[in-house]
């Protein structure tokens, strides 16, 4: 399924980075493909250094925004042969037939979302987009394009100053690099204690600094809060949108009383549910630095009740626990002690820890840097192979905490529950081996808060020969402490040919209507 997020695109008008519609008879005055000698379309593009072509069966649709100044909805897609990300603006024409119900009708089904008056035009108007660019737009759905269109006439409908600022911010990325700016907190910020229990005076000085000192705006823009949460905070562009969404009533900013609905999800050390006995289907980031990092010392980050949710924390901590989480995808930079995972299910994690402590957990993976022995305790059917991620600044955390990148103790487990006939985890074979890939491209590689843009890491690629080692200190694993049977899992059967692990790709660019979570796996972007 193709990511929507209407803001989230990275259009630069007019130098922005597109196919600019290669040279070719296009009717209505819509940019067009050039054909290759065999007929089959060539779409051009444009780039820093000059333009390169590529056919339309190698792009990868990502996501769609739309920009209402320009009345256009602009697609951003994904050449993996070129290594490149391009954008394609697809002008919407209100007044022509389709637009007005006065074409011949939309072949659209009854039963469709398009299907009926107002939704008919936008579906007849989808369905000549679909022509009209067919070479960017063959793979996607008429209701879904259809919904995009409707998205626009109602944003132009609007008009005001609601539609205005919409409109100012609507560019995504490109519009970002522009934005007003707030550098990353130092130390521990003001929302360290932020909870449902917080007081009124509390939440008044936050709201106040979200909106700035000399503004006397009665509620905060979507401007505002990616400049106090994604760049203060350092948290991720997702949940600045989903608390815009929630909070801003329909668009139009939130209001101190609807900014303190949402109070307790600006703690960045507490990841837990704020309504409901869980939280569920978000993507959340922690940036370098979010954690007081930059300046001040870590600290105690706690995951709870997430499902089905993928969790990046870029950030180095001093402790952390994870309790109660199922079909989740977590991500830990360096931990200067403990990570304890309790009560956990389904999960896969990629973490770097002085000592992993599970307890309790089931058919969880670990893709795990451990400077000393894991411990593991009433767990079954856990997975185990190498650190294998890369994100912003990791390389730089790794030598910070000290840990070695060559000495690996990733698979010298004790199992506080040994069994004298089996092992209560394996080691994954290399077929089944999933490096990640975590892209911050709203951090600036020369701003203040000295954060690399470019993801980085500096462990060894995994190989199945790292998968059937030794561990590096294997004094007591294996061997009975306090009478306790350790029984290590057979080494994973070699590969029958080659085998490339395969990169999964986050990119922190906005809400995302891809499938989110470790049962998820196959939606995400590889490189």
């Amino acid at each position: 399924s193709l990511l929507e997020g209407p803001w989230s695109c990275a259009v630069r008008w007019p130098s922005m980075l597109h196919d600019g519609g290669a040279s070719g008879g296009g009717s209505g005055g819509y940019p067009s493909a050039q054909d290759d000698s065999r007929g089959e379309p060539l779409i051009e593009i444009r780039t820093n250094t000059g333009f390169v072509q590529c056919k339309a069966t190698d792009i990868v649709p990502k996501r769609f925004g739309v920009h209402l100044k320009r009345r256009s909805i602009v697609l951003e897609y994904e050449v993996p042969r070129l290594n490149l990300i391009a954008h394609h603006p697809i002008e919407v024409d209100f007044e022509s037939d389709e637009a007005t119900g006065t074409s011949s009708g939309s072949t659209a089904p009854a039963g469709s979302a398009v299907a009926g008056s107002d939704r008919g035009m936008d579906g007849a108007l989808a369905e000549k987009l679909q022509r009209m660019h067919s070479p960017w737009l063959d793979a996607v759905g008429i209701d879904q394009l259809a919904a995009l269109v409707a998205r626009l006439r109602t944003g132009l409908a609007r008009g005001g100053a609601a539609a205005a600022a919409t409109t100012a911010f609507s560019a995504g990325s490109g519009a970002l690099a522009k934005r007003r700016r707030r550098a990353r907190v130092q130390g521990i910020p003001e929302t360290a204690r932020a909870s449902k229990r917080s007081k009124e005076p509390e939440i008044r000085k936050v709201f106040d600094l979200v909106r700035g000192s000399e503004s006397s705006a009665e509620a905060v823009s979507l401007e505002d809060l990616y400049a106090f949460i994604a760049d203060y905070l350092g948290f991720g562009q997702a949940e600045v949108e989903l608390f815009f969404d929630s909070f801003g009533n329909s668009g139009k900013g939130a209001t101190f009383e609807s900014f303190s609905q949402g109070y307790a999800l600006l703690n960045p050390f507490m990841l837990a549910p704020l309504k409901g006995p869980i939280r569920s289907r978000e993507v959340i980031v922690r940036k370098s630095g979010s954690l007081g990092g930059l300046q001040g010392s870590s600290q105690q980050v706690n995951l709870e009740y997430l499902e089905d949710s993928e969790i990046y924390v870029c950030a180095s901590t001093a402790q952390a626990f994870v309790d109660d989480c199922k079909r989740s995808v977590v991500l830990f930079a360096p931990c200067e002690s403990s990570v304890f995972v309790r009560n956990c299910e389904d999960c896969i994690f990629w973490m770097a820890v002085q000592q992993l402590r599970t307890r309790d957990c089931k058919r969880c993976t670990f893709y795990l840097y451990s400077k000393t022995e894991p411990v593991i305790e009433e767990s079954q059917d856990l997975a185990f192979a190498p650190w294998c991620a890369k994100y912003p600044g990791c390389s730089a955390q790794f030598e910070k905490a000290r840990f070695d990148p060559q000495r690996n103790l990733w698979n010298a487990v004790f199992d506080f529950t040994g069994k004298p006939d089996r092992s209560n985890w394996c080691i994954l074979p290399l077929n089944e081996v999933r490096s990640l890939r975590v892209e911050l491209p709203d951090e600036r590689p020369d701003g203040s808060d000295g954060i690399v843009a470019e993801p980085d890491g500096p462990c060894p690629e995994v190989t199945h020969a790292m998968l059937c080692a030794d561990p590096v200190s294997s004094e007591d694993c294996g061997q009975s402490m306090g009478n306790i049977p350790q029984t290590r899992p057979n080494p994973p059967q070699a590969p029958s040919g080659p085998v490339k692990v395969p990169v999964l790709v986050f990119r922190d660019s906005g809400r995302t209507t891809r499938e989110v979570g470790a049962s998820n796996l196959d939606a995400f972007p590889t490189a």
